[in-house]
């Protein structure tokens, strides 16, 4: 490799090592290396490696949060030399799509948030045929329906993954391979003898703290509760809750069970109050066992704001939650926890007169990271705010350029204490840390490993407050057995599980090479790569994603009717459970969103060949609905507007579907079809008049029919009295009274 293509940074061994067996290896590698042994030196030398075998080709970076993107192209820029700041594309969903893929083709190295870059994949703007690298920053996500999983399935090229632990437990090790095709890794550990001289990561000191008498009767209160819960539950469902501990786990999973038993049968959808009331007994008792009287007192206050579900109603008007509540408001009873957090810092403060000291506390709540912020400060102590983006009513997270600003003042020295929640756990580089503090447990090998790495200096000290005989303690020894069991699998199992993975699909591939092939299957029709247009709504669905994944050219624009336009005939207007049965009990699937204009069934069934698709897996219990009324809608759209309905299970059947469809569509015809249009002709009068009804509080589109059904005219409607307007079906006194306020009173009464 031509050493002229780095600067500033001299290669260590280990990492000489690392970078050897990953362009040797044919294949695909993980590289698990401990936080803070520089694996951004690695994937720069890699970088300028395959920049030197073909200077036409592109390195893909990808990293999972925006403050990360922004810290390794800088890091690259400093560390790579021959390549001016432009050259390496900071990409992130805050740049608009289209300067995004104007952008694309000068890049030689491309650093993004795996969203965007997986969006930009699918929609192509971004051509993988160019990339002959591709790394993979923080890869132990790469499980389930994450981005990174969908990028590695269309990468042509290699992929290196980089983490400081791949998993909490086997299973998802080895998913994390299956997922990026892995076929070596390279573990690197701190008893190595080539990295024991840079190792700075140091095993947290334990400070055990009690729980005050005060603690211990709130925490009776809420067993007692939960002990009720579990009654009622156990009455219900016989022989299914015998477990010995219950916590939040235990308690998600009894609500899961209760949600399937409701789907089955309505007659046990009363449990759900009982199951939902459980869950909330559960973070409580976790607020006050680790947290304090604060954050939990918070979280009911939070709730009573929202108290928006029957279950939420019960459970705070319950006698023992409004007398807890009460409790809970003592201000001066606070979590121990915090009196030894103020002791360790004022100690560093003390002992470190340099202002190159850090100081960072993790917190898993944004509660008590504002909580901490402001106890703190009452002692004089300065801190800083860093959480993620995302954003509610009552809890306003930071845009990347706040993060950024916390961040670089972390760095300078002009901020020294940084609250974290789990957002700078991963990765960012948050500069060397004198203390870091652990201010709860976690329950997650990784995040523990990525807390720990934060404190890098020879003399860092990391502690971890945990409260004794409480899920806080129980969780400290669960990741002390995982990480063990982790790492023995690491070094002595996995690669011996790699390699007879690829023996076997060596053995699978010459088998299938012998055998005659399949005849034709006599229903495959089509293009293979059909063209399947999206309306821009979808493109926060999975099923774009789907699409491509099987082979469909996509195109994404705001279309008039419908979300999939398969061909020049076939329309297809896509709808979760939940939102077909809101749409029916709010009327907004029949009736126009406003005046002069059609209804979205009207504009579907004036196209050619037009299909109504529902997707199931949304189905929401809550939302209660008498599936005769979920029937009817259906009957009059099959029969009245002449629209077919199909149903799917999930997002994959959803994009198998539309993919099947748009192949036998554009059999005979070439990929390029013009959009279809709506009629802009005007409403009939009775659409108006149905439109005008549906105008009047409480008024839907049926109620509406049914007054037009029985008076014929607006004019008629107005000017009946009060019996015969209830003499309608669905029209009650209290309506019956609001149709005579609207229309035979001035404008400024209120509605009864």
């Amino acid at each position: 490799m031509d050493e002229s293509l780095i600067t500033t940074v001299e290669p260590r061994i280990y990492q000489q090592v690392i970078f050897s067996e990953c362009v040797t290896n044919p294949g695909n590698t993980l590289v698990v290396l401990p936080t803070g042994l520089g694996k951004t030196v690695i994937m720069a030398y890699l970088s300028a490696y395959y920049l030197k075998k073909d200077p036409t080709t592109q390195i893909l970076i990808l990293t999972p949060t925006r403050p990360l993107v922004h810290q390794i192209k800088e890091m690259l820029c400093e560390f790579i030399g021959n390549l001016s700041s432009d050259m390496v594309l900071e990409v992130s969903g805050e740049v608009p799509p289209p300067k995004r893929k104007e952008n694309y083709p000068t890049a030689k190295i491309i650093v993004g948030t795996p969203q965007t870059i997986e969006n930009d994949l699918t929609y192509d703007r971004l051509d993988f045929q160019k990339i002959s690298l591709l790394c993979i920053d923080e890869v132990h996500r790469a499980t389930g329906d994450y981005a990174y999983v969908g990028i590695a399935a269309q990468a042509k090229c290699q992929i290196i993954g980089f983490t400081a632990t791949p998993g909490n437990n086997p299973e998802k090790i080895l998913e994390v391979c299956e997922n990026l095709r892995i076929t070596k890794v390279s573990v690197t550990d701190t008893t190595d003898l080539d990295v024991n001289e840079y190792i700075s990561i140091h095993t947290p000191k334990v400070i055990w703290i009690n729980l005050p008498e005060g603690y211990k009767e709130v925490l009776k209160t809420l067993q007692s509760y939960q002990d009720e819960l579990i009654l009622s539950l156990k009455d219900q469902i016989p022989g299914s809750l015998d477990f010995k501990y219950i916590g939040k786990r235990e308690a998600l999973g009894i609500h899961q069970q209760v949600v399937k038993l409701t789907k089955q049968d309505s007659n046990f959808g009363g449990l759900l109050i009982f199951s939902s009331n459980l869950i909330r007994v559960q973070h409580l008792k976790e607020l006050v066992e680790s947290q304090g009287f604060p954050q939990a007192f918070n979280s009911l206050q939070k709730w009573r704001r929202k108290s928006s579900s029957k279950a939420l109603r019960i459970f705070l008007e319950d006698h023992k939650i409004t007398a807890l509540e009460k409790v809970l408001s003592d201000k001066s009873s606070i979590h121990p926890k915090l009196q030894h957090l103020i002791d360790e810092i004022t100690n560093v403060l003390k002992t470190t007169t340099s202002q190159d000291s850090r100081i960072i506390i993790f917190s898993n709540y944004r509660d008590t990271i504002r909580f901490l912020h402001t106890e703190l400060s009452k002692c004089g102590i300065e801190t800083g705010i860093f959480i993620g983006h995302s954003s509610s009513k009552d809890d306003k997270g930071l845009t990347q350029k706040q993060q950024l600003k916390i961040v670089e003042e972390f760095k300078r020295g002009d901020l020294q204490i940084l609250l974290s929640t789990s957002v700078g756990e991963e990765g960012l580089d948050v500069g060397n840390c004198d203390l870091v503090v652990f201010y709860d447990s976690v329950p997650s090998v990784v995040r523990a490993i990525q807390r720990r790495g934060r404190g890098r200096k020879k003399k860092s000290r990391v502690i971890h407050l945990v409260t004794k005989d409480t899920r806080d303690e129980s969780m400290y020894w669960a990741i002390k057995r995982k990480n063990k069991k982790m790492n023995n699998f690491l070094k002595n199992d996995l690669q011996i599980m790699l390699e007879s993975k690829e023996t076997r699909d060596t053995i699978e591939t010459l088998d299938k090479f012998f055998v005659r092939p399949e005849e034709k299957d006599p229903f495959e029709s089509g293009t293979s790569t059909p063209l399947v247009i999206i309306d821009t709504r979808e493109a926060t669905s999975r099923v774009p994603k789907l699409l491509k994944r099987q082979g469909a050219l996509l195109q994404s624009q705001e279309l008039e009717v419908g979300d999939y336009i398969l061909s020049n005939r076939l329309v297809v207007e896509r709808k979760t459970y939940s939102d077909f049965v809101s749409s029916i009990i709010d009327g907004r699937l029949f009736q126009p969103s406003s005046p002069g204009q059609q209804s979205q069934l009207t504009r579907l069934a004036q196209q050619r060949l037009p299909l109504l698709l529902i997707q199931l897996e949304s189905e929401v219990i809550t939302r209660q609905i008498h599936i005769n009324s979920i029937m009817g809608a259906i009957s009059s759209i099959v029969l009245d507007f002449q629209i077919p309905v199909v149903f799917t299970r999930n997002d994959s059947e959803t994009a198998t579907l539309l993919f099947q469809l748009a192949k036998r569509e554009q059999k005979d015809s070439p990929a390029e079809f013009s959009l279809p249009t709506v009629s802009k002709k005007e409403q009939n009068i009775r659409e108006i008049q149905l439109f005008m009804l549906a105008a009047i509080p409480g008024i839907n589109f049926a109620k509406a029919k049914n007054l037009l059904d029985k008076f014929q005219t607006i004019q008629a409607v107005a000017s009946a009295n009060l019996e015969e307007l209830t003499a309608v079906p669905q029209i009650g006194k209290k309506l019956a009274t609001r149709i005579q306020t609207v229309f035979n009173s001035a404008g400024d009464r209120a509605l009864p």
